[in-house]
């Protein structure tokens, strides 16, 4: 919980047990929850979890001024009762649904963001994205593009989203309701626009040769679902791209509009296109990294690829020079189905969930782990691990966005700091091409040889 959180609860509960405190403190803690809510909702912003509190606030406020009073026993104890109830409850889901807040440990460098858009002249929509989206397929290929970089000037956490056009939070709702038929209320995600990450704009780069990390996102992912690993990366002094694969990525705010991913891999008529037009999208990206004002390595770029994100991983390096490749839970079926194999030629590192490591797959064809034992060829490139308790989304920040997605097939039982303190680890080892070193949470895949 944050000051905000702390503060109008505790002036909150101070309302509450008013008959235990002098008129004079009441008075005092009244003008301070008041002053405290509106200067949360100001500096903070709204937050849909806070309704219950505002409603006392203002129950307390309006008693106050008309000194009102219960006229009955039975009214007083019923009142306090649904007023304790609704306190109880506020204070849970304010706990449960916290305001997302990323932070650097042990960073050597402060973060510098900037977004980035591409517009490619010589490229219109891929039919493999405009099959899964609203794209229009005549248009030019557009690309939103994050980037962290690393500097020595101070920062402080600042909110990247809450001015977005849209609130993606709801968008991650619509996008679960529409594809696993549920209906969950689209405002229980609206205060991920609050989030809160130790990035600042307008920095000033290291002034030196910094290697580039690309991360590219899963099946209706989005670049922002790994802002906790990635900064942390950039922090240690890499430049690092998180691309949306517009039409692909679960939306994507263009400056003419918003496109929206529209399904599930059913829509896609061969999602090994899919792959391919996302290395191309990579491919994209690294080349306009050029035109931008960064003294950066481009003999040195590495990859992370999550799921559908990892099958494009590997195809853009199967045509460029790559450092390393991670590889997490990667979505390689489509790419037997059509190359038959993976035959590596980098250094790459694979990390699965738990759920992935002991063969669960939603469909019918070959497990991933599979795909790792027995399709993978020069396994003198390979070095495979898993994280243990773990499910598919355990490689991207749901555990931050709500404690409730503990309890669902999102992410396994593992705690999201554990996750995010494993997946740093992994990711910062890999690409300084270090000894990986079992822990706790992260296990060697004993035949990985």
């Amino acid at each position: 919980m944050n000051f905000f959180d702390i503060a109008i609860l505790l002036f909150t509960l101070e309302l509450i047990f008013n008959k235990y405190i002098s008129e004079k403190v009441f008075l005092y803690s009244l003008y301070l929850a008041v002053v405290t809510a509106i200067a949360q909702i100001f500096t903070v912003g709204y937050k849909w979890q806070y309704m219950p509190i505002y409603f006392l606030i203002c129950l307390y406020a309006v008693k106050y001024t008309f000194k009102f009073s219960l006229s009955t026993t039975f009214l007083k104890y019923t009142s306090s009762l649904i007023i304790g109830i609704t306190y109880i409850t506020s204070f849970l889901i304010i706990y449960y649904l916290p305001i997302p807040e990323f932070n650097i440990e042990d960073k050597k460098y402060s973060v510098g963001y900037e977004q980035i858009h591409i517009i490619s002249n010589q490229r219109t929509q891929p039919k493999a994205f405009v099959e899964i989206s609203n794209l229009n397929i005549n248009s030019n290929r557009e690309l939103l593009v994050d980037i962290y970089y690393p500097s020595n000037d101070p920062t402080e956490p600042i909110q990247l989203f809450r001015n977005a056009s849209t609130n993606w939070g709801e968008t991650v709702i619509h996008y679960l309701n529409r594809t696993w038929n549920i209906n969950l209320p689209t405002f229980l995600f609206s205060h991920l626009n609050l989030s809160f990450l130790d990035v600042s704009m307008g920095l000033e780069p290291i002034n030196k040769n910094i290697p580039v990390v690309i991360y590219t996102h899963g099946w209706a992912g989005e670049k922002i679902f790994a802002t906790d690993q990635l900064i942390n990366i950039a922090s240690q002094g890499y430049l690092v791209v998180a691309l949306d694969h517009t039409g692909l990525a679960m939306f994507t705010e263009l400056p003419s509009g918003t496109i929206y991913n529209t399904g599930s891999t059913e829509a896609s008529t061969k999602v090994f296109d899919v792959m391919k037009e996302m290395s191309i999208d990579i491919q994209d990206t690294v080349n306009h990294l050029d035109n931008l004002n960064y003294q950066i390595n481009l003999d040195d770029v590495s990859i992370i690829g999550h799921s559908t994100g990892g099958g494009s991983a590997y195809l853009y390096c199967q045509t460029n020079k790559c450092s390393t490749i991670i590889l997490q839970d990667p979505f390689f079926v489509p790419v037997i189905e059509e190359l038959g194999n993976i035959e590596l030629n980098t250094k790459s590192y694979f990390i699965y969930s738990q759920d992935w490591y002991e063969g669960y797959e939603d469909q019918e064809s070959i497990s991933e782990i599979e795909v790792y034992r027995k399709y993978t060829i020069n396994k003198d490139y390979a070095e495979g691990f898993y994280l243990t308790n773990s499910a598919h989304y355990d490689f991207v920040a749901f555990g931050a966005i709500s404690q409730l997605t503990s309890y669902t097939f999102l992410k396994g039982t593992i705690n999201y700091e554990d996750s995010l303190k494993t997946n740093n680890y992994f990711n910062l080892t890999a690409l300084r091409n270090s000894e990986m070193i079992e822990t706790e949470f992260l296990k060697l895949i004993k035949d990985s040889n």
